[in-house]
């Protein structure tokens, strides 16, 4: 009876102690563990500080000034014409998807060295002229396609007569520089008419979509 409730006994040690071995495991696994939360830390704080840029605008005197600040700014100043014209934009794209309308990356690129080209011989920068006015050239790339969208929009409705043609020329050949071709005349006379009739009629037709669509307003300015 002795050698058996040593042998209980020795049997019950076996499986409350656990060995050297599972001790050494688990204190390595805690080591790992701990360690690979301080890389974690380590990684985030170096994100953190990598892109400061994203979250801090400014230090002043070590006190930052965040981004969000700005935007609040920004949003006082000129938020409720920002929202109008990204609702206006949004609503260009939708009608345009809807009506199977699209603008080649060749088309924008046409009409920018167009842009350039006129800048040059005004002696200006298209860089510079962007720069001036807060824009990159993604930017001036998305008004492009916007504009080319809307031209095609109401192309049946921009459309200009030979006898508006010859009328705007009449009117304005004071204006006219002497060198300039008679076709040279007439398609910059025609060009600016579109741009007339496109400026009066898009305004018109913008009001009559936001009409029709469903704009759910969460901020208010």
């Amino acid at each position: 009876k002795m050698a058996k409730r040593k042998t209980i006994r020795n049997q019950s040690e076996d499986i409350i102690t656990p060995p050297s071995d599972a001790k050494s495991s688990g204190f390595e696994r805690f080591k790992k563990s701990k360690i690979f939360y301080i890389l974690v830390i380590l990684v985030v704080a170096g994100a953190l500080f990598y892109f400061k840029g994203l979250f801090i605008a400014a230090l002043v005197n070590g006190q930052p000034i965040t981004r969000i600040e700005i935007i609040q700014e920004l949003e006082k100043r000129d938020g409720k014409n920002a929202l109008t014209a990204l609702i206006n934009q949004t609503l260009i794209l939708q009608e345009a998807k809807k009506k199977n309308v699209e603008v080649s990356q060749k088309e924008i690129d046409d009409a920018a060295k167009q842009i350039e080209d006129s800048l040059k011989k005004q002696g200006q920068n298209l860089d510079s002229a962007l720069a001036s006015q807060g824009l990159t050239r993604k930017d001036f790339e998305t008004q492009l396609k916007i504009r080319k969208l809307v031209e095609k929009l109401l192309a049946d409705d921009i459309k200009v007569t030979d006898k508006e043609i010859n009328a705007y020329i009449e009117q304005n050949k004071s204006l006219i520089p002497k060198d300039l071709k008679a076709e040279q005349v007439s398609e910059s006379a025609k060009q600016q008419l579109e741009q007339q009739k496109l400026s009066t009629k898009s305004q018109s037709w913008l009001v009559d979509i936001e009409k029709n669509a469903k704009i759910n307003y969460f901020v208010t300015y």
